[in-house]
């Protein structure tokens, strides 16, 4: 017979022995309560964490019960002692339970989406978009591990110490990252903002190729060019000329410089995505990646194409902007991975559409021209230095910035 919720009761009792048994277990693996279907083990996982969590350091069978009893809860477990001769006998027997109980939660929670969506879905008149992220939210949502103050601490006081090198994507100018305090970090976003032809696209993939050269995953949301013009403009880059003079004629030392852009592009972690318009087809690509370890650096070019649902007759174009850069902006600290965007300048050299854009940004860089040449303005660098501008000279034909 077919259950009506999935769960397993025999994985359940398995890895709250485990709990029980070893305190290493409670400590080395993530143990959120809704991996628990089962009510009692809800409750004996509360009382486990809270002994570990008491300064005693003790976690065990006789520690939980009386904890339990004393709370006034004992009487409806009823005796712990089903669970001494249960627990498995090694760490990964406890994984293994432990990712029966992740799957279970996972159908859980997407059978609930589902259901609920289920109606809505039958008059045609339900968010498939939204049905989507959520269920991959919840995919990616139940296995992620959870720190401790004392662990956020610990990472603290080692990158001051600078036991841990700090992870930053810059663009590979000196005088500019320096300011920038390196460029964007993991949880942090980036908004680059230019007149139209301004040069937001050519800065964001310098600092795209920036993190590829060092070895991280890249994953790119080009809204405006398709795919191979993306990975064009890094060959140019990387060449050092337009590559549209491979069509022409060549000399020998462009084709070797051609060949060898090509080379390396191709072997660097690059993902370019030329498909996505909206806003929760955007999200749920980055989980997907993320969940895979290919998204240290997310682009997404650029916000003012990104789509965020029809319209309603008493909403702006401003608040779905606003709207757009806080679910960017949040994806980034969720994740633990850096996103950088673009957003296109007004007439008054200002943010188009919303200030909540440069609100929600971690960074604001302006790329301006003047009379003197082009300028990159830091507006806003959280944590560092601002309103100072390095002065550039913008290559558009091998899509560079370099010092001025």
């Amino acid at each position: 017979m077919q259950k009506a919720v999935p769960f397993n009761e025999s994985s359940e009792k398995a890895a709250i022995s485990a709990i029980l048994a070893n305190n290493q277990n409670l400590e080395a693996m993530s143990w959120p309560e809704d991996l628990f279907f089962i009510g009692k083990h809800r409750t004996i996982l509360a009382a486990a964490k809270k002994c570990h969590e008491s300064g005693s350091g003790k976690n065990d069978f006789f520690a939980v019960q009386a904890e339990l009893e004393r709370t006034g809860l004992l009487e409806s477990i009823g005796s712990l002692a089903e669970y001494i001769t249960n627990a498995p006998s090694d760490p990964e027997t406890t994984r293994w339970h432990r990712a029966y109980l992740v799957d279970s939660a996972r159908y859980r929670n997407a059978s609930k989406i589902l259901a609920e969506a289920q109606e809505s879905f039958r008059d045609e008149t339900g968010d498939i978009g939204s049905v989507s992220l959520a269920l991959s939210e919840c995919a990616a949502q139940l296995d992620k591990p959870r720190k401790s103050t004392k662990d956020h601490i610990n990472d603290l006081v080692s990158e001051l110490e600078d036991k841990v090198p700090t992870v930053s994507y810059g663009t590979g100018i000196y005088a500019l990252d320096e300011i920038a305090s390196g460029g964007v970090k993991p949880g942090e976003l980036m908004t680059i903002a230019a007149e139209t032809s301004g040069g937001k696209t050519i800065l964001l993939l310098q600092i795209a190729l920036e993190a590829m050269r060092a070895g991280k995953h890249v994953l790119i949301f080009s809204l405006e060019m398709p795919a191979k013009k993306v990975l064009a403009r890094f060959i140019s880059n990387l060449a050092g000329f337009p590559i549209k003079r491979i069509k022409q004629d060549p000399n020998a030392q462009e084709l070797h410089r051609f060949n060898a852009a090509t080379s390396d592009i191709s072997r660097m972690n690059i993902q370019v995505e030329s498909g996505y318009s909206d806003i929760d087809s955007i999200e749920s690509a980055i989980r997907e990646f993320a969940s895979q370890g290919r998204a240290d650096l997310v682009v997404v070019d650029y916000i003012q194409l990104v789509h965020l649902r029809n319209m309603n007759s008493n909403e702006t174009r401003e608040q779905h902007v606003s709207e757009i850069t806080r679910r960017l902006k949040a994806i980034a600290l969720q994740l633990n991975l850096a996103l950088a965007t673009a957003s296109q300048l007004n007439e008054e050299g200002r943010l188009r559409e919303s200030r909540a854009i440069g609100h929600h940004s971690d960074h604001v860089w302006l790329i301006r021209k003047g009379e003197d040449g082009s300028a990159v303005h830091i507006a806003k660098n959280r944590d560092g230095e601002r309103d100072r501008a390095i002065p550039v000279t913008m290559r558009g034909d091998i899509s560079r910035f370099e010092i001025r």
